[in-house]
């Protein structure tokens, strides 16, 4: 693989590029006019190699590259795709602009663009550049990108049609990656995890919530039960069953608050969850007595990342503690952050150490089969539950993970992003043919 050397690239507002090479990178080089390759479809660009005018608006980053032949082939030029709001762009702007200042740091050309910004013919998007200046975005016309991050921000924007078709054509083209096509289904997820013996163990019983017969047995079997809607997000519609003192007691929870309701029997019950679930679709779980911390359940929070070897890992772990009025650990609803290593010492104090191994290992093992039924993955969050004595469950899986608020596991998360990235791009396949 050829030697890699970053260099330092100006983008001017009128669509101008700059590129600042060392003095011994162009000591042999002809004297004819230096072009860049750009993007996967041997865009060419003529490079200015002179320093540009301090012009307002100018963009200045640090890129990889390397030299063939008179041409100066750069990248990898990482798309993050969202969704529009007129002449804006939705979703979280902090977590793009970490990732764009990122790329920067590694030698990579971050740019945040959506479907309406494709032209197809030419190969080309009309994406937004972070400023660091200015602090702001600015609109250009650029190459199609690598490596096609999705950060479609919501379930519903990602079922439009005109989404679904660009993300289809994005999978389609040859020399394109395609980062984590969709959000996982949980019904779907336990039904492809259930073919892998390797991780039978980690998983509770899940069934379909679709009626009456289904929902007696399933509560009369667990007594202890959640009802998880197969599209939530962040905890919202969960609902929790337990029966207790010869009644079924259900709670959910209502502007951050837990809503109580008692029912004699499964039938009166089963039509107060139809009232809320509506034409949702939902599934049953079985309830887990998870361990305590602090006198509150809690949940093993697993950021898994491929890195720059293309290989699964556990970028970090952090705990998830219910809140006082919470059947969820999601902090938004009152949760709370706190340390493995604080909890695994105080729980399981004779090999706090052996405990995050296991955690370590059953994250990566539940990863790579999910991998195996769905190609595109390059990271995810799972929750898992940790029981008293030392067993864990998987809950769930997040294909479009939130930043953790962990300084140490956003930093090495973001680096590994941009270092997949580059990994992918460097395939002797084909894929991400301009190397960098």
């Amino acid at each position: 693989m050829p030697k890699l050397s970053s260099g330092w690239l100006t983008i001017l507002p009128s669509g101008k590029w700059f590129l600042q090479l060392p003095r011994q990178a162009l000591a042999n080089r002809p004297k004819k006019p230096l072009i860049a390759s750009l993007g996967p479809f041997a865009h060419q660009k003529r490079l200015h190699t002179g320093l540009p005018n301090q012009q307002p608006g100018r963009i200045r980053t640090r890129i990889n590259w390397k030299m063939v032949n008179n041409s100066v082939r750069l990248g990898p030029l990482i798309g993050i795709l969202t969704v529009g709001d007129g002449a804006a762009f939705l979703g979280n702007r902090d977590n793009f602009k970490d990732i764009a200042l990122s790329g920067k740091k590694w030698g990579a050309l971050v740019f945040v663009f959506t479907p309406q910004g494709i032209n197809w013919e030419k190969k080309k998007v009309r994406g937004y550049l972070y400023n660091e200046r200015q602090n702001l975005w600015q609109e250009l016309i650029l190459p199609f990108p690598h490596v096609v991050y999705n950060r479609i921000p919501t379930r519903k924007a990602e079922q439009r049609p005109e989404v679904r078709k660009t993300l289809s054509r994005i999978n389609d083209l040859p020399n394109v990656t395609l980062f984590n096509r969709c959000f996982f289904d949980k019904q779907e997820l336990f039904q492809m995890l259930a073919y892998y013996p390797s991780v039978q163990s980690f998983l509770p019983e899940t069934k379909k919530l679709d009626n009456l017969a289904r929902f007696r047995t399933f509560c009369t079997e667990h007594r202890f039960v959640y009802l998880k809607p197969v599209r939530g997000k962040a905890g919202e519609g969960i609902m929790r069953i337990d029966y207790k003192n010869d009644m079924w007691r259900l709670e959910r929870l209502k502007d951050q608050k837990a809503i109580i309701r008692r029912f004699r029997d499964l039938e009166g019950l089963w039509k107060h969850v139809k009232g809320h679930t509506r034409d949702k679709r939902y599934i049953m779980q079985q309830g887990i007595k998870r361990a305590r911390y602090m006198g509150k359940p809690f949940d093993v929070r697993v950021l898994v990342q491929k890195d720059g070897k293309g290989e699964w890992g556990v970028t970090g772990v952090g705990i998830r503690r219910s809140g006082s009025q919470s059947i969820t650990t999601h902090v938004p609803r009152g949760g709370s952050i706190h340390s493995l290593s604080s909890v695994l010492h105080a729980l399981f104090s004779t090999d706090p150490e052996k405990m995050e191994s296991t955690i370590h290992h059953t994250s990566l093992t539940i990863a790579q089969a999910l991998n195996e039924e769905i190609k595109d993955l390059a990271e995810m969050s799972m929750d898992l539950g940790l029981t008293e004595d030392g067993k864990l469950w998987f809950f769930e899986a997040n294909a479009k993970p939130e930043k953790f608020d962990e300084p140490t596991i956003r930093r090495l998360s973001l680096s590994n992003l941009i270092h997949y990235a580059q990994y992918v791009s460097r395939l002797p396949s084909g894929r991400g043919v301009v190397a960098g």
